[in-house]
């Protein structure tokens, strides 16, 4: 309570097709304070707001969950958290197995990873594939998909090279079910959770998925740097402008990437609503 200001900010960066170019930032002074104050005294506030504005009663605490769990559950920092079709890790189910896209992806040390989308199953193969054209437009090369349609059909040009081991195994992790279709990313870490997430929200909306409300998130631990294979350098995974924990400032020159950062960042719908 002792200061405070409301800054209007102009974005220095490339735009974004989810960014404004400018917005309106609360910026607090406090000192002597740990995450857990900082996260404490902005979730009261977010309780006052939404109450005298929206008239909502915003129950606390929020929900909290660590950026890597937040990227291997819904593939990106920012997820919608209001409805499931959780992202699934298959690689080790198909390592080694016949159908090359996948087993060459494992043994290059990338990641194989499925959704399901509940009630897509009777979808024409026409539909299916273009879908392929959110896949590439997010990095990916291509995209495999197997529908399992309600009259108990099987329909993907992949499965007779996965066997029918490999296969049960996917259907068990996959929770498979007469309707469902299950879409495949077998690349980078980055990019195979760009390609699900970005499909994940499609399909939401093309299945008129529920998502009634407001869920709002707090995403905690972030990676402080990532690599940028444009520039050749390390960049911030979230910004520059926090601290590496204590823990880890023996790794900032032999192991940057494995350094964490006390950074957050408070989400509400799938939308970033501001962080620190």
């Amino acid at each position: 309570d002792r200061y405070f200001q409301l800054a209007r900010c102009y974005r220095d960066e490339d735009l974004r097709a989810d960014r404004q170019p400018e917005f309106t930032q609360i910026d607090m002074e406090l000192s002597f304070v740990d995450v857990e104050d900082v996260l404490d005294v902005n979730e009261r506030l977010l309780k006052k707001l939404f109450k005298e504005i929206c008239n909502y009663d915003l129950q606390l605490p929020i929900q909290r969950m660590t950026w890597r769990e937040a990227m291997d559950r819904f593939g990106c920092d920012r997820p919608d958290i209001r409805f499931g079709m959780e992202l699934v890790e298959l690689t080790e189910i198909v390592r080694g197995c016949g159908f090359g896209v996948f087993s060459k992806a494992v043994e290059a040390g990338n990641i194989v990873k499925a959704i399901n989308c509940k009630g897509a199953g009777d979808w024409s193969r026409g539909e299916i594939e273009k879908l392929g054209n959110i896949a590439s437009e997010n990095g990916a090369k291509g995209m495999a998909w197997i529908a399992y349609t309600t009259d108990g059909k099987e329909k993907s040009p992949i499965i007779k090279f996965l066997g029918e081991e490999v296969h049960a195994k996917i259907k068990e992790a996959m929770n498979v079910e007469a309707g469902d279709l299950v879409l495949f990313a077998a690349d980078t870490f980055d990019i195979a959770n760009a390609v699900l997430s970005a499909l994940r929200l499609h399909m939401a909306d093309a299945l008129d998925i529920p998502r009634p409300g407001h869920k709002l998130l707090w995403v905690v631990d972030f990676p402080m740097f990532k690599f940028d294979e444009e520039t050749n350098k390390y960049a911030a995974e979230h910004h520059p402008f926090t601290m590496i924990p204590e823990a880890d400032w023996d790794k900032i020159e032999t192991d940057p990437l494995a350094c964490g950062s006390y950074s957050y960042d408070i989400v509400m719908d799938g939308f970033e609503a501001g962080g620190g």
